[in-house]
């Protein structure tokens, strides 16, 4: 969930590895479909880095408190916290 009250389902890879966001389309997502690759080398602390790899200004942050930021260019573009369910949640 985002700090402006928007929620935005995410799919996290088994390995962690690779988080996969469902957009509307749009010029820079024309599938609508957003992937997000952890940086390995990258990580600081309790948080991991993700990029998009055909978009690389674009970056997000998760930490082990469930703290997340988006960011273009450097600049922060959304923070939110994550809501982890399992798949029992949707059974």
């Amino acid at each position: 969930m985002w700090s402006d009250g928007h929620t935005m389902p995410m799919l996290i890879s088994p390995s962690g590895s690779t988080l996969t966001f469902n957009f509307r389309a749009s010029i820079i997502s024309p599938s609508g479909v957003s992937i997000y690759t952890r940086i390995d080398s990258a990580r600081n602390g309790a948080c991991e880095h993700y990029y998009i790899e055909s978009e690389l200004r674009r970056r997000l942050v998760i930490c082990a408190n469930t703290e997340v930021t988006m960011m273009n260019q450097g600049k922060v573009e959304k923070v939110g916290r994550l809501r982890l369910f399992s798949a029992d949640d949707y059974l």
